[in-house]
């Protein structure tokens, strides 16, 4: 059950996931600053691939902070790399473009580099990106399937190796009094966790029409209506409660049966709208998990709660966090700005990890697991049946994306 799972599939991890402190402070001080000599202050050249809507926001985070310069990027289009990247600064002759973008961009001198592309692509990026000695802030989804997300998990192992960076950018995990709870969770003050219902809902996308090519599907988080580019809507939004409900149990989940269905209006491609699975975990805590993506003017609603022996848990992505038991109370707070705060305080995680020396790269493990478990939520509830971990995993079944008629 410790084992290390193989790229070819195999035996099951179970590795323990790592405290909630370590994850957010980085506090194992590996060697001296890493950044091409310079000092912990100086500023990390970074390079961005994938400047769509989240992609050029992320890039404007890295360059407000103060630690980074961007010195160049990359984006499918050539219009939008060469627009996003003018507003960033870089020089013309340093936006790339094109499928093989990011292998121009890595040719160049970045420290490190930013992947915030549709999920079918961060696998080959991010094992070339180690390759090529850069330190790497990702987004999630990890991947859309199990050799995927392996290769993820290798190219993190691979990282830590080299004595380079390896972040995935989760907010919830990096959430102040959820972090707090997780400390107090660990303590014993739940006194073991019985049951959790996770949920994640938000307003329906309109439906893109399909075209000889899936360029169209690049931009705009289009991407994520299709499971071969994005992996399914529980990878792609939904992972974020999934990986949150993780963070308390500690553990992955060994099984999970339920429905999914794709129900929206004019829906014309594969990823399912809404879903209703249960998941079980090693220590037989059980989670109820929903979600639901339809043009329903409900609006954005992501969290749990999570019931322990005569305690309580409640936390919302965007809105109040506490715990309480019998005989006592943590109020915790409000996190009304968690889209904006988690990714600022992962790039500040990034930057002082990268200056620090401080290679442990913790999130990369608890990110696999979560990647797991949202593949194995998306093949439980299009099987709709009781589908276990140890099976998906001896599948390792590869989603092949159709690339033909792309721009190199």
């Amino acid at each position: 059950m410790n084992e290390k799972t193989s790229a070819a599939g195999g035996s099951v991890s179970r590795r323990s996931f790592l405290a909630t402190a370590t994850v957010a402070a980085g506090a194992t001080i590996v060697r001296p600053a890493a950044v091409r000599g310079s000092e912990a202050n100086s500023k990390i050249n970074i390079g961005c691939v994938g400047l769509g809507g989240r992609g050029h926001w992320i890039a404007g985070l890295f360059a407000a902070h103060g630690g980074y310069q961007i010195t160049g990027c990359a984006d499918y289009f050539p219009d939008v790399s060469k627009t996003q990247g003018q507003t960033l600064g870089v020089p013309e002759a340093r936006c790339f473009s094109g499928l093989l973008g990011y292998q121009r961009l890595l040719a160049t001198d970045i420290d490190a580099i930013v992947l915030e592309t549709p999920t079918c692509f961060f696998p080959t990026h991010a094992t070339a990106s180690v390759a090529a000695g850069k330190h790497v802030y990702m987004a999630k989804p990890l991947a859309t399937d199990v050799p995927g997300t392996h290769a993820i998990r290798a190219a993190g192992e691979k990282a830590t190796k080299d004595g380079k960076v390896f972040l995935i950018d989760f907010q919830m995990r990096v959430n102040p009094y959820l972090m707090e709870c997780v400390k107090r969770i660990r303590e014993g003050k739940m006194n073991g966790l019985r049951f959790i219902r996770a949920f994640y809902d938000d307003e329906g996308r309109e439906v893109p029409k399909r075209e000889k090519t899936i360029a169209n599907l690049l931009r705009e988080l289009a991407w994520g209506m299709d499971v071969a580019i994005g992996g399914d809507r529980i990878l792609v939004a939904g992972i974020h409660a999934l990986d949150a409900a993780m963070f308390l149990t500690n553990e992955a989940p060994v099984s999970c049966i339920g429905i999914s269905k794709t129900v929206g209006e004019g829906a014309t491609y594969d990823s399912a709208d809404v879903y209703s699975l249960s998941y079980l975990f090693p220590s037989g805590c059980l989670m109820d998990f929903s979600s639901e993506y339809l043009r329903n003017y409900r609006g954005f609603n992501c969290g749990l709660e999570a019931t322990g022996s005569q305690s309580y848990l409640e936390s919302k992505y965007d809105g109040s966090t506490w715990m309480r038991g019998a005989d006592w109370r943590y109020k915790g707070g409000e996190t009304p700005e968690a889209y904006t705060d988690g990714a600022k305080t992962n790039i500040d995680i990034f930057h002082k990890s990268v200056t620090g020396g401080v290679f442990t790269n913790p999130t990369v493990e608890t990110s696999v697991q979560s990647n797991l478990a949202g593949i194995l939520g998306r093949e439980a509830g299009l099987r709709q049946r009781l589908v276990t971990m140890d099976e998906v995993l001896k599948e390792n079944k590869k989603i092949d994306v159709n690339l033909e008629g792309l721009v190199e």
